[in-house]
């Protein structure tokens, strides 16, 4: 199993990383539960393994895995248990965070030219000194995508209403200007062979 990662954070969070290598015709096999066989054959394989690794994760702290539902907004939860977990998809990789407390994101991304070619519309004004760095621009990208994943609402701007400041290599201050909705949150980062990997709560 390509399986990269399986972290725990602390004793309430852990995080996962697959590397999806298998074919369309072995992936069923791992879907521990019933899966939508009219999805596109890569967005299947991403569903099957975001389940398989929650089910992962899942037994690291001894919950019962009993399926994944969906927020209207989106946001993905734990049938039958309190408990937080979030699912990014890039494939050929997957990843996936429990939280037992509280609301939590995890993204995963490549460098690459869409990071540009999109930013003005992600960019706070704050964060315009890095514009010209692509590597910057993807670390920018992935940790609002874990702000918005951990604020679970639509309607919150990437780039009006969430600012980011780099507090040291590995770490990334985030905030949301959201006017009622005012947040601070620590957001980590981390390079997994060529992928971005960020988290927080």
């Amino acid at each position: 199993m390509p399986l990269l990662l399986n972290k725990q954070i602390d004793d309430q969070s852990a995080y996962a990383v697959w590397n999806i290598q298998e074919t369309f015709l072995e992936l069923p096999y791992l879907s521990p539960e019933p899966y939508p066989a009219e999805l596109h054959p890569v967005r299947q394989a991403e569903w099957i393994i975001g389940r398989v690794l929650v089910k992962t994760l899942c037994e690291k702290f001894d919950i019962k895995y009993q399926g994944i539902g969906k927020q209207e907004t989106g946001k993905p939860f734990l049938n039958g248990s309190d408990v937080h977990i979030s699912i990014s998809h890039s494939f050929p990789i997957a990843a996936a965070m429990i939280h037992l407390t509280t609301s939590c994101g995890i993204d995963m991304e490549r460098p690459r030219d869409k990071h540009d070619y999109v930013k003005l519309k992600y960019l706070h004004e704050s964060e315009m000194q890095f514009k010209n760095d692509l590597l910057k621009l993807c670390t920018i990208w992935c940790a609002k995508e874990v702000i918005y994943k951990i604020f679970g609402r639509k309607f919150l701007s990437l780039k009006d209403e969430i600012k980011l400041s780099f507090e040291s290599e590995s770490l990334i201050k985030g905030e949301i200007l959201k006017s009622g909705h005012e947040e601070v949150h620590q957001i980590h980062y981390e390079w997994v062979k060529d992928y971005l990997l960020a988290y927080g709560t």
